[in-house]
Parts: C-alpha cells; structure tokens; sequence
C-alpha cells in the first residue's frame, strides 16, 4: 500500500524548464534537467507497493524480465542502454491520451496487451528494474505524444500555481506539494551509507535502540529533496556531559541527502539525538529521540 508522506513519497517531479536548467511544476528544485514524468517512491529496496492505472484504457504494451538493479555506475548505466524504462507498461486512454509506467518489480506485471482495464486496476509493483537509483516507478502521461505534466498540464505558464490538474480532488489533495520530506532518522552502530540505506542492506540500520556491546552510537537522518542553502544539523548528548554534533549547509539542491554524526563506545547512560533542518532563517524540520543503555 501506498501512504503519501509515510510509506512513500514523490521524489521528483516533471522539468518545465526549456533550457538546460529544471524547474519542477511549483517553480522548485524538484526534478532534474529533462525529465518528463513524477516518480513515486518507496523506502528501499525492501519496500514495494502495487502500481495502479491512473484511468481506463487499453493495454498497448508491457515488458517483463528486466532484472530490479539499482543504478550506481556507468557500468550499469551501459547495461539497461536501451531498456531504460525497465519493466513496464503503456495504457491508451483515447482521444490521443496515453500513461507509462516504468521500474516495475521484475515478474510483478499483472497485464497483457489488449486487456481493459480500469481505473485504480493494478499493474504490477514498484521495483527498480532499468535506469533507476532507487525503487519507484515513473508515470508519463502524453498527449498526442507529447509529455505532459498532470499537475500542470497547461502549456501556457512554466510553472508556478495553476488550476488545470488533471489529477481528481482527492488524488490531488493527497498529493500535495512538499518540498522537502525525511524518510528516516535514528541510530546506528557505525557511521551509515546512502548506499545501504537505498538498497536496505543493512539490518542494523533500522531506529532501533543502541545495545552495549555496540562499537559506537550513530546518529543519522536521510531526507529528500532539500534546496540550496538549507542548513542540517545532528547531534548526539549522552553520559556525563558527552556531545557529538555535524553540521553541513547545502551548495546546491539536494535530491538524496544523508547526515550522520556519533561517538565510539558509548557507555551505559540515557542518549538524546537530534536533528533540525533550518530553511531561510527558520526551522523547517527537527525530531528528537532517546535511548537508554543498562
């Protein structure tokens, strides 16, 4: 299942910029140079949830057997030339209207072409199949061809606030603009990964509490989508007047963002850890959580 804001997210929104900047359909920093659709995300790699038609139509075509391998080199960049929608499927809609939905979990296609399908009918799952870096899948949505944004499909403004979705009220409400989200925050026994997490390798790294025979006590938080200048800040207090803090301000845009900070062999105590993103001046996000260890 599909929770907006809590099992999964938008992580990128289609370019409205012409040239070689992007622009998301606010005006924001949530998209990158020509792409033409809205990922929706989940957690990790362990994480899934079924992909649905966004309206009725006929099936036109799918593809299966693309193995989910995230993308994180040329190398792999080089193997899914070509394939880079990975598992797949194409609705038409008539009247010229078509959605794509691509990064499909290898073997999760619940249609075939020529079959009918109605709104809210599963596809399959996300997955990470083709030219994907995290486990999503991307809607397109055309028009005689031509990509068009579903939260501002008009082509007479570059962005900004519009009032021509194409989205239903309750999809759009759940659907709403957020410009910036964390995903996850806690602790770990060792400084942690992007890497891990996105691919959720790592069984340690999961909010659990601290145990004593840890090597050191790591505080982490991983966000998406935070702007240029956004300042992050994390830190750990425990026994006896212990301290550890990081601190980064961003140079640019950030679609993936992990900051981490800790202590080596943490002691037998209470241990508060933090973090706070401030955004022009003022606080936008913070948490803080506790842990005790015998």
């Amino acid at each position: 299942m599909c929770e907006i804001g809590k099992t999964c997210w938008i992580q990128q929104y289609a370019d409205h910029d012409s040239g070689p900047g992007a622009r998301d359909y606010t005006c924001g920093s949530e998209t990158y140079d020509g792409h033409d659709g809205t990922d929706f995300r989940v957690l990790d790699t362990w994480h899934t949830a079924p992909v649905v038609a966004s309206a009725s139509g006929i099936v036109k075509a799918v593809r299966d057997g693309v193995a989910d391998h995230l993308v994180v080199n040329d190398a792999d960049r080089k193997a899914v030339a070509h394939i880079e929608c990975g598992n797949g499927v194409l609705i038409d809609h008539g009247a010229g209207w078509q959605t794509q939905y691509c990064h499909l979990k290898q073997g999760s296609l619940a249609v075939r072409p020529g079959d009918q399908v109605s709104q809210g009918q599963k596809l399959g799952d996300i997955g990470y199949s083709g030219l994907a870096a995290f486990p999503h899948v991307h809607l397109t949505v055309r028009k005689d061809g031509n990509a068009i944004d579903p939260f501002l499909p008009s082509t007479d403004q570059a962005c900004g606030p519009g009032d021509s979705e194409l989205w239903s009220p309750e999809a759009n409400a759940a659907l709403a603009y957020v410009p910036g989200s964390v995903l996850r925050f806690g602790f770990a026994p060792a400084p942690v990964s992007l890497e891990s997490l996105v691919a959720g390798d790592d069984e340690s790294v999961n909010a659990q509490s601290p145990q004593p025979g840890w090597a050191a006590i790591v505080a982490y938080v991983w966000a998406i989508n935070l702007e240029t200048g956004d300042e992050i800040t994390v830190t750990v207090d425990g026994p006896n007047g212990s301290h550890a803090e990081n601190r980064d301000v961003l140079p640019r845009a950030k679609a993936q963002y992990l900051l981490f900070t800790g202590m080596p062999k943490p002691r037998p105590g209470h241990y508060t850890a933090s973090f706070r993103i401030i955004r022009s001046g003022k606080t936008y996000l913070e948490k803080s959580w506790t842990a005790d260890i015998e």
